[in-house]
């Protein structure tokens, strides 16, 4: 099977150079039958002049290609027109081309694309296994050490890998007939215009509904992401979860981030610090996206392998065809019960804020 890897570039000149080395490996060449497509989305620094000298060492199976377009959907989606031109160019059938999503501030560790290859399979996305960079700075080992401790509260919440529904962007990858046949990666705006993000669980939730798609996870195939944005921004990566929220929710995050009581999150090198209102934030996010949203689509599609009985949560008024044509839409309307005072969602994550709070001291 051809691999075509595809990896999105916007002012990345400090690491696309180590993201794509870490493809080519200690060879100095890619994997057989495979492409690095390189796609360039507008940035103004030295990325596109990096990526023409990594083209100049691919042997012609990397590749350099502009995306004006911002977002996150369009440079993914121009990556993947790129790979089926090619592969039409040199014959090869749409069933026989695999594609990798990738990102520019990760590290993938070696034999990442054979490992994902050799799991390929029809109707089925697959997830590498994602873990962070060790950058000897002891604020991000006091970062994990309070995620941990404030993620035990909601333990008992997890649900099985095989039923998450939640796809990290930068480590997955899926047949390009089955891309096409599942609609494509595609844009979705709030009501207030802001774009939402988190593409690939979108279109994963899409496949499910019209396919019948599974997931897969491939722990041998391992990457590890960067901690810049725990540095660049601790309040919203903690609130979040890691979650990619639109723009104008984090608009108001920082707003809310400036007033007494807002969301506090400190880092230090021995031990790092958030309030009751960040570790709210963070719970809802996480019972939101990984125990409401695989209960849910579950249902829906009428999964009965999810032993689950959650609280009620007034969630009657979707349907099958909202996780087939309105994904996002969906992935909203549970983000902002955890807003909303009067619902179940919003109760239960007032009861283990509290909780946690009192365990935190």
């Amino acid at each position: 099977m051809h691999v075509a890897f595809i990896v999105p570039c916007l002012n990345e000149e400090a690491r696309v150079r180590a993201t794509a080395m870490s493809l080519v490996g200690e060879e100095d060449q890619l994997p057989a039958d495979t492409d690095l497509i390189l796609v360039d989305n507008g940035s103004t620094d030295a990325t596109w002049t990096i990526l023409g000298d990594l083209v100049a060492l691919g042997k012609g199976r990397i590749h350099r290609v502009r995306e004006s377009r911002r977002g996150f959907v369009p440079p993914r989606r121009r990556g993947v027109l790129h790979a089926a031109g090619l592969a039409r160019r040199r014959g090869v059938s749409a069933d026989d081309v695999l594609i990798l999503q990738g990102d520019a501030d990760t590290i993938y560790l070696p034999d990442y694309i054979e490992r994902m290859r050799s799991s390929a399979a029809a109707n089925v996305l697959l997830e590498g296994s994602i873990g962070r960079v060790e950058e000897g700075d002891p604020r991000l080992l006091a970062y994990r050490a309070l995620e941990l401790k404030v993620d035990h509260v909601i333990r008992a919440y997890e649900v099985d890998d095989l039923q998450e529904t939640l796809v990290d962007d930068k480590a997955c990858g899926y047949r390009l007939t089955d891309y096409q046949r599942w609609g494509g990666l595609q844009r979705e705006y709030a009501a207030d215009g802001s774009e939402l993000h988190a593409e690939t669980t979108r279109l994963f939730l899409r496949a499910r509904a019209l396919a019948g798609a599974t997931r897969q996870r491939v722990e041998s195939a391992g990457a590890l992401t960067s901690p810049r944005r725990i540095l660049e921004d601790p309040v919203l990566y903690f609130c979040t979860a890691g979650y990619p929220r639109e723009r104008s929710w984090i608009a108001r995050l920082r707003r809310a981030a400036a007033t007494a009581g807002g969301p506090r999150v400190a880092l230090g090198e021995d031990s790092s610090y958030a309030n009751q209102a960040a570790i709210r934030c963070r719970f809802g996010h996480a019972l939101a996206l990984f125990w409401v949203l695989p209960w849910l689509t579950a249902i829906l599609l009428e999964d009965r392998s999810l032993d689950m009985t959650p609280v009620s949560l007034g969630l009657q008024n979707f349907s099958r065809s909202d996780l087939a044509e309105r994904p996002g839409a969906v992935l909203m309307r549970l983000l902002d019960m955890i807003e909303e005072p009067d619902t179940a969602l919003s109760k239960l994550v007032d009861q283990h804020a509290n909780e946690a709070a009192r365990a935190l001291g």
